[in-house]
């Protein structure tokens, strides 16, 4: 069974996917550091669990195509 990914992560990403589009893809590496640049993340692992679910989103959405 997959991880339940808490309110404040989900509501993070999707304003982020919603106002940087086109920045984001299926790669984990580079997409923490584009969420430590374009969010004010204070610790490390609030970064790599919205980095994580990013890339999950962006490659679930490849997917749909």
């Amino acid at each position: 069974m997959g991880s339940i990914r808490q309110t404040y992560i989900k509501s993070s990403v999707d304003t982020l996917l919603r106002q940087y589009p086109n920045e984001f893809g299926t790669d984990f590496n580079e997409n923490k550091d584009k969420v430590e640049k374009l969010a004010d993340i204070q610790t490390k692992e609030v970064r790599n669990r919205l980095a994580g679910y990013v890339t999950r989103k962006m490659a679930s959405k490849g997917r749909k195509r």
